[in-house]
């Protein structure tokens, strides 16, 4: 039967208007060929309840492919949409609507609306005095974007260039208030010379008096356009900065994790953090100097007005300032590049140490620690040293250029003015020198910017190698996105980390079926943590095929899948934060009870509850406030608290004490109900209830079967079983075992 959501618009339910905007707007991307997720967009917009706003979702529109604008119509508009068909309709109480066809033929006018959350997609037929009682005219057009957009441009000079663009409007009204000061610097020469020329040598106190109020006048637009040149650079530099830093933090993140995992993190820190220089100077010095520049617009000609012989002489100059930068220009690039390299070997030994405190203090490294440190503050002062030494020389040899300007044209036109019998007067001289220092400053700035361009040009190159890198594939939101139950199949899988010689995972084959308790045991690195590796998708680039629940892994969206998967890993992450907020990571919407569920089933509930703030409790930086048991309950939690339809525990009860690891293993039944789990463990007792355990050997999978049947047929089984449990059988604790497959199943 049909809500009344989906036959009435006037009775739209309060369900409907917390959810509908999201929902219309799938349904129109569905229209375009794009597939989006509402699960997905509620996740990465942090849409936890109420309805977006209407900018918000632009933004959503326009991040995925689409291009969105609000617009306000009125009932007689509706009937001209023709092409631009379907729109969202955004009623009164906040829900909205999908228009998909306005009906005119036999009886009266009718919008053809869809509630986006009927599951039959039915439309009803509304007419004007209907719509309008619940609609203020509040539409949304939505269309298929096929050109690329900023987002999806590798990131270089154009791409931020293309990001200051964007502020146009801002930086143009910038440009207009630069010309009108670049006016107003003529008028303190002009000053001067009028007050030498014509005050002081006529006696004209008249003149003088209107001087006065002419400066007052010019002062005051000085003050006020300066202001507003400050203020609106402030305000588009804010603007960029900010389009910058989320384009780049997105990038990063969507890198595959075999990038961070053979990528130091002190150089990937350090190569992000060269966008300020960039910023810096694309906001500041480069900005800057092209306001600055403008003046010469004026000055120049003004230069030719009064003395063309002088205004050549002081461009000369100019010229040949820029000459002296141009020939140091590629030296500087090199050493630029040496200096970059010595400060992330610096950099990334820092963090490397930082990371690595506990240990260094537990073996007494500091003395070697130090000792590496300084070599590495060696070698950066040495290149930044050479790299200042090499800047001082050109800046040594302009510096005589720029201060020659002013005291040459009064030199050269005093000799002028008296061989030409004194024509050129004495204000003139001085209005002309104070005229060429400020047109010579925009090529003193000019010069300056090409040592500098060197350095940001370095800095783009560091920041594109990361953000460059090729995203992790399937990321996106063009895959499927099934129901998972828990089915999984690998066949014939075939994966070799970057670099190695020899197959992490050698031609597997095996199935599991949904809600079974799958066990994983082997030596280390014989493949086990590998196999559920590349079930969560970190590498894709296996042989053979995966499937879960009959769908192959690689057509699956890794958002939808990773947000089914539960994983707990021998040493987790806690994020700076209470402990409420870090089960509650994966999903900001639990309440306190869901939390304390999961804490319950994952043993954490008891420890949390003794500390002076329970759930409230604040974790420190590296979670040095907890134990590594209480981390790794934590941590359990965490996963449980989305209830996942594959549960991973990979060493998860490695880290805990005997009591706490009971806790969880006769938590382990409940924990397993309605998932699938796969539990990788050294301690085989802890697999002994698992419906199946799968035996790994040197990347090949061994055995697999029930623990009973194991010790039977399974000698690398059995001996490790009997190892762990020597009361069991003391004369199976001598026995080797074979390195080649006994049983393969």
């Amino acid at each position: 039967m049909q809500s009344k959501t989906a036959t009435d618009p006037q009775n739209a339910s309060a369900e409907a208007a917390r959810t509908t905007s999201l929902h219309a707007l799938a349904v129109v991307a569905r229209h375009h060929g794009l597939h989006l997720s509402v699960e997905q967009l509620k996740r990465d917009y942090a849409v936890e309840s109420g309805e977006p706003p209407v900018s918000l979702l632009l933004k959503i529109a326009d991040d995925n492919g689409l291009t969105a604008r609000s617009a306000k119509l009125r009932w007689k508009h509706l009937s001209r949409m023709g092409k631009a068909l379907p729109l969202l309709i955004r009623l009164r109480d906040g829900s909205t609507m999908v228009l998909v066809a306005f009906r005119q033929d036999g009886g009266a006018p009718a919008a053809m609306l869809q509630d986006p959350l009927s599951p039959d997609q039915a439309c009803i037929a509304v007419d004007e005095l209907r719509l309008t009682s619940v609609w203020d005219g509040e539409a949304i057009f939505v269309k298929r974007r096929y050109r690329v957009n900023d987002e999806e441009r590798p990131f270089g000079f154009g791409w931020v260039v293309g990001q200051i663009l964007r502020e146009k409007r801002i930086f143009r009204d910038v440009g207009v208030s630069a010309l009108i000061l670049s006016l107003f610097a003529l008028v303190p020469p002009m000053v001067y010379m009028i007050i030498l020329d014509r005050v002081l040598v006529h006696q004209r106190l008249s003149t003088l008096y209107v001087l006065i109020g002419a400066i007052g006048f010019f002062l005051l637009f000085d003050t006020i356009f300066g202001y507003l040149r400050r203020y609106l650079v402030a305000v588009g530099t804010a603007k960029v900065d900010a389009r910058i830093n989320t384009y780049i933090f997105d990038r990063m993140i969507g890198l595959p994790i075999d990038f961070f995992e053979r990528t130091p993190t002190g150089v990937i820190a350090h190569k992000i953090n060269e966008v300020w220089r960039i910023r810096g100077f694309l906001t500041g010095q480069l900005f800057g100097t092209v306001l600055d520049s403008m003046t010469l617009v004026v000055l120049i000609p003004a230069m030719f007005v009064m003395s063309p012989i002088l205004a050549f002489l002081v461009l000369g100059v100019a010229l040949l300032m820029c000459v002296v930068v141009a020939v140091y220009i590629g030296p500087l690039s090199r050493a630029y590049g040496k200096v970059v390299a010595a400060e992330q070997r610096k950099g990334s030994f820092l963090i490397e140490v930082l990371h690595g405190a506990r240990t260094v203090k537990s073996l007494a490294l500091e003395g070697r620690k130090r000792l590496d440190w300084d070599i590495r503050v060696a070698d950066a002062v040495r290149a930044n040293t050479a790299m200042q030494h090499l800047s001082n020389q050109p800046q040594t040899i302009l510096q005589p250029l720029e201060k020659s300007i002013y005291a040459g044209t009064l030199v050269v036109g005093a000799y002028l003015a008296l061989s030409d019998g004194g024509s050129a007067y004495s204000g003139m001289l001085v209005a002309f020198s104070m005229i060429a220092s400020r047109a010579t400053a925009p090529f003193v700035q000019i010069a300056a910017l090409m040592q500098q361009f060197q350095e940001v040009r370095g800095a783009v190159a560091q920041v594109a190698s990361v953000v460059n890198q090729a995203p992790e594939q399937g990321l996106g939101r063009h895959g499927v996105r099934p129901e998972i139950k828990g089915d999984i199949a690998f066949n014939e899988v075939r994966f070799r980390y970057s670099g190695s010689q020899n197959p992490a995972l050698d031609n597997i084959s095996f199935s599991i079926k949904a809600g079974n308790v799958i066990g994983i045991m082997g030596r280390s690195g014989s493949g086990k943590t590998t196999v559920t590796r590349v079930l969560q998708g970190l590498h894709q680039n296996y042989e053979g095929l995966i499937k879960i629940d009959g769908v192959d892994l690689r057509e699956i969206d890794l958002s939808h899948l990773r947000s089914n998967l539960g994983v707990v890993l021998q040493d987790n992450f806690l994020f700076n934060g209470t402990i409420r907020e870090n089960i509650m990571a994966a999903n900001r919407s639990a309440s306190l009870e869901e939390v304390m569920r999961a804490a319950r089933l994952a043993g954490a509930e008891e420890f949390i509850e003794r500390l002076p703030r329970g759930y409230e409790t604040m974790i420190e930086e590296g979670s040095a406030n907890l134990s590594g048991g209480q981390r790794q309950r934590i941590a359990i939690a965490r996963a449980l608290l989305v209830d996942p339809s594959v549960l991973i525990l990979d060493e998860a009860t490695s880290a805990l004490d005997p009591d706490s690891e009971a806790i969880i293993n006769n938590n382990l039944t409940r924990i397993a109900q309605g998932r699938t789990m796969i539990v990788i463990s050294h301690r085989l007792a802890s697999l002994v209830n698992c419906d199946q355990i799968i035996v790994m050997e040197r990347g090949k999978l061994y055995d697999m079967g029930k623990h009973d049947e194991l010790l039977q047929r399974c000698d690398v089984y059995r001996h490790l079983w009997f190892q762990q449990n020597r009361h069991l059988s003391p004369g199976s604790t001598h026995e080797r075992a074979p390195l080649t497959p006994a049983a393969n199943t």
